[in-house]
């Protein structure tokens, strides 16, 4: 072939293939610009009290969490392994928590940051769910702010082989940029629950995952096995850990993609609770405070003889 038709072969090429990659640019970039404005930072202040053999130790824990705003008015899920001990354990370690010890999370502060705002809003933990371990918190102080959200209303089935989507964000010290990771659905479990297998760099526990239209198909999160095999693989400590904090992972390690129908009830339950909630801690916001009992008179010395 002589060069000047391996030259028109070659701009052919370039001609035919610059298109595909700028509409996968384009697809790629839609998705983001659409899902960024759900996803938001959570910073928790951890209490962790563990009580075993008659010994108690206490300790404060802070950690940053990824999380998809579900309702306008500004209910939030995450993951819920933060605040459930119990998952932790099944998941690093594949065990249940030993007899004779107690092993308790509770939140002493939530605080959401929006995009990149500077404002820090606070918020409390409404509902959590140790089945699909998903926790819902809700953000207070919104006023008529209205939310952009993730629809779990309409949502597709994934397919084998299909490349899927996920945004997050950098941390505050990089101005909270949105960023995307891309996963391949590589198989497919139906027990203990239907839910996909994904290969790739999708890693936020919690956070939702769309196809490459910006179709959601489902939630990144944590499937226990209800069958203990002898010397199967747990994810370990330290995967644990990486995937709290957006690490990365390799393989599923107990990590799928529920698809989002399983997601769509929780979340209409914990908004009707978080309502619920609101109030209560409205009503005591408004409660007078008790007042301070009054001193004891001072008992008079004694007079000696």
């Amino acid at each position: 072939m002589s060069k000047w038709l391996w030259a028109v072969v070659i701009s052919l090429m370039m001609f035919v293939g610059t298109p595909h990659a700028q509409n996968e640019t384009a697809d790629v970039s839609s998705v983001v610009a659409k899902v960024a404005p759900c996803i938001v930072t959570v910073k928790v202040v951890l209490k962790t009290t563990m009580k075993m053999g008659g010994e108690s130790m206490e300790e404060e824990s802070k950690m940053s969490l990824q999380g998809v705003v579900v309702t306008p008015d500004g209910l939030i899920m995450v993951t819920n392994s933060p605040f459930s001990p119990k998952r932790m354990m099944e998941m690093f370690a594949g065990e249940s928590m030993p007899a004779g010890m107690d092993y308790k999370m509770t939140p002493t502060s939530i605080k959401v940051t929006f995009g990149n705002e500077d404002k820090e809003y606070d918020a409390f933990l409404a509902a959590t769910d140790t089945k699909l371990d998903l926790a819902f918190i809700k953000a207070e102080g919104l006023g008529d702010r209205q939310l952009a959200t993730v629809d779990f209303g309409s949502a597709v089935d994934a397919k084998l082989g299909q490349q899927v989507i996920a945004v997050s964000r950098l941390t505050k010290g990089y101005d909270y940029a949105p960023y995307f990771a891309l996963g391949q659905i590589c198989g497919e479990i139906t027990k203990p629950r239907r839910a996909w297998m994904l290969l790739g760099d999708i890693s936020q526990l919690g956070l939702p995952v769309f196809t490459l239209n910006g179709e959601l198909v489902g939630v990144l999160t944590t499937v226990a096995s209800e069958v203990k095999e002898e010397g199967a693989d747990t994810m370990g400590f330290t995967l644990f850990m990486r995937l709290l904090s957006g690490g990365g992972i390799s393989g599923t390690g107990g990590v799928f993609v529920i698809p989002a129908q399983q997601v769509k009830p929780l979340v209409e339950q914990a908004s009707r609770r978080a309502a619920e909630l609101a109030v209560e801690r409205a009503k005591k916001k408004e409660e007078p405070s008790k007042p301070s009992a009054p001193a004891q008179p001072a008992k008079p010395k004694s007079g000696g003889k």
